[in-house]
């Protein structure tokens, strides 16, 4: 049964009152706080704080490589989102979380956690791991990037590291946060067509600012195997480590059925 209780506390928000969800994102991205907020359950809140800029120049790839995994100012952007007490954060900022592999991501997770005063983090990274391990750890990958080749590089290692393989991987090679939120429904079917080559297992979409959510079940249906879009599975996680066990329609089989 889902967990419709109030929480047990001296302050219950009166829409929050089973949770408050923090979400951390950088400051260009439009897309996570959309996305998220469709799939809030009943008495669950989202609560939205920002970086600054990440600026990686996509003319210069050997500069970019260099700042991949360096979130901007993101110490200030918890202290406001504390301040209204949230039960956790879910930090929507996916490259950040892969760039330095399974050890970075739990590094990330650590100080993340000590600059919100002991609150839970749930990185993108540790919700794919615990999205796959749900579905029965389908090995084989294709993944779907919106970034220039070494972030592609960085994401296939992570998950060849916890012990995947990385079957297909397509970068659409976004030179900037604003134009990954430009990619229509076509563009991120056909690519995700092109990635579903023989043998792949479960097709994973990384890149919290396009918009994949509600393409999921359709995609789902014509390719017949899971397709994990980040922002879909970084909030189900999210929900998942507070016990609130609503099933989620619309946005997959994951979020639907466990």
């Amino acid at each position: 049964m889902p967990n419709t209780a109030p929480k047990q506390n001296d302050l219950v928000d009166v829409l929050g009152h089973r949770a408050k969800v923090g979400v951390l994102v950088p400051a260009s991205n439009t897309i996570v706080e959309p996305e998220m907020a469709a799939m809030q359950p009943p008495g669950v809140t989202n609560h939205v704080s920002r970086m600054s800029r990440v600026k990686r120049p996509a003319h210069d790839l050997e500069k970019y490589k260099k700042y991949l995994g360096a979130s901007v100012d993101m110490e200030a952007a918890i202290d406001v989102l504390i301040a209204c007490e949230p039960d956790i954060i879910v930090h929507g900022h996916s490259v950040d979380s892969l760039a330095k592999g399974m050890v970075g991501a739990d590094a990330m997770k650590q100080k993340m956690e000590s600059m919100s005063g002991g609150i839970p983090v749930m990185l993108p990274a540790h919700a794919l791991l615990k999205a796959l391990e749900k579905l029965g750890t389908p090995k084989n990958l294709g993944i779907l990037t919106p970034w220039m080749p070494p972030a592609d590089e960085a994401c296939a290692a992570f998950f060849n590291e916890a012990g995947y393989d990385v079957m297909a991987i397509k970068g659409l090679q976004h030179p900037t946060p604003l134009h990954i939120a430009t990619a229509t429904p076509d563009v991120l079917n056909k690519a995700v067509d092109e990635i579903n080559v023989d043998g792949v297992d479960c097709i994973i979409k990384v890149g919290t600012n396009s918009s994949m959510s509600f393409l999921v079940e359709e995609m789902e249906a014509r390719l017949g195997k899971p397709v994990l879009t980040v922002n879909v599975i970084t909030y189900w996680a999210g929900l998942r480590t507070l016990g609130i066990e609503d099933r989620v329609k619309g946005f997959g089989q994951l979020a639907a059925n466990h």
